[in-house]
């Protein structure tokens, strides 16, 4: 029977994009008008700490509340030009695992620094910049979230260069959920067993959860990126990103667990249709690249960030945040 609800659910998608989705979320209006590419919201000891691309360090903001950016404090925590990293240090994501702090996020690396990544399908003699992509990780020194950060090192599952990791969750083991080329402007979602939040389990595969197969996730370029974890109840889902960043066409699809293995293909499904994309009497358009917040009150909220017109060149992309509703069969919704 709950597969039968799944079932109904993927087509129930596949019909809002024909005809139409509610539309209006919680919050009409940004959260930010000034910044907001790839952004991450998180709470800690009744504070709440905010960050997002900036291109050439990570910055950590403190702000007034989940709703509102007003700057109290920030703090750059990494700059590019060292370790390795050359710059387009993109999409920072906090998280607390065991009793330390740690940031995800990718960057461009100097190539006499690292290996050449792999792209599957990419010509073996080409040269280009997203061969040398990689995630990387940062330690906290001490439990707080506001403190001194340490680099642990690069993540290079399988020998794949990729962007937009972040972590995922269940029974006990850590995984890195990421976006990987295969080939320069095409790219895929992929998980791999991690050790710990800045080592990957030696001798697991990097597996691919998820290809741009879709007409909606083709618009400018194959894309599937931005992976972000959604946990309710003992359900987990990823929400990614896709088509081209500055294609017009930005949005988010969704993968769900159906199966008890994390690591196996055939226990993910894949919605049919867009779960999330423009809201055109609200003028919010290229919705892509969410993160979750989980509040202590049991509320999640999505963060993500979007453009205020449907040109991607005409306007800066901006932070919105809405709340999560799930139906009665635990399926979410992302327009409240």
């Amino acid at each position: 029977m709950y597969a039968i609800y799944r079932f109904i659910f993927v087509m129930m998608t596949t019909i809002f994009a024909i005809f139409g989705e509610p539309t209006g979320t919680i919050y009409d209006v940004p959260i930010d008008n000034e910044h907001g590419g790839d952004p991450f919201i998180v709470e800690a000891d009744d504070e709440t700490f905010y960050t997002f691309t900036t291109g050439n360090e990570i910055e950590i903001r403190k702000i007034k509340a989940y709703n509102d950016t007003t700057l109290l404090e920030k703090k750059t925590v990494f700059k590019a030009g060292k370790n390795g990293v050359e710059g387009q240090v993109w999409a920072p994501e906090i998280h607390h695992i065991g009793d330390k702090w740690y940031i995800v996020a990718s960057a461009l690396f100097d190539e006499n620094k690292v290996p050449k990544g792999k792209m599957p399908k990419a010509d073996a003699g080409e040269m280009h910049d997203d061969f040398y992509r990689y995630g990387f990780v940062l330690e906290s020194k001490t439990d707080d979230v506001f403190g001194e950060y340490v680099f642990k090192g690069y993540l290079a599952p399988d020998g794949l260069n990729n962007i937009d990791g972040t972590y995922l969750q269940k029974d006990g083991k850590l995984y890195f959920v990421y976006s990987a080329y295969e080939d320069v402007a095409y790219q895929c979602i992929y998980i791999t067993e991690m050790e710990n939040p800045y080592t990957l389990k030696e001798g697991s595969p990097a597996v691919k959860l998820s290809a741009p197969t879709l007409y909606w996730e083709q618009k400018g370029w194959k894309v599937n990126e931005g992976p972000a974890v959604l946990y309710h109840n003992n359900d987990i889902f990823i929400v990614y990103s896709a088509s081209g960043y500055s294609s017009d066409y930005y949005c988010m699809g969704m993968l769900t667990l159906n199966g008890k293995d994390v690591m196996k293909k055939s226990s993910w499904s894949k919605s049919l249709s867009r779960v999330c994309y423009d809201d055109t009497i609200n003028d919010i358009y290229n919705c892509g690249h969410c993160s979750f917040l989980y509040r202590k009150n049991g509320e999640i909220y999505m963060v993500y960030h979007a453009n205020k017109t449907k040109e991607f060149d005409d306007s800066p992309r901006l932070t919105y945040i809405e709340q999560v509703g799930f139906n009665k069969y635990g399926n979410p919704l992302f327009y409240g």
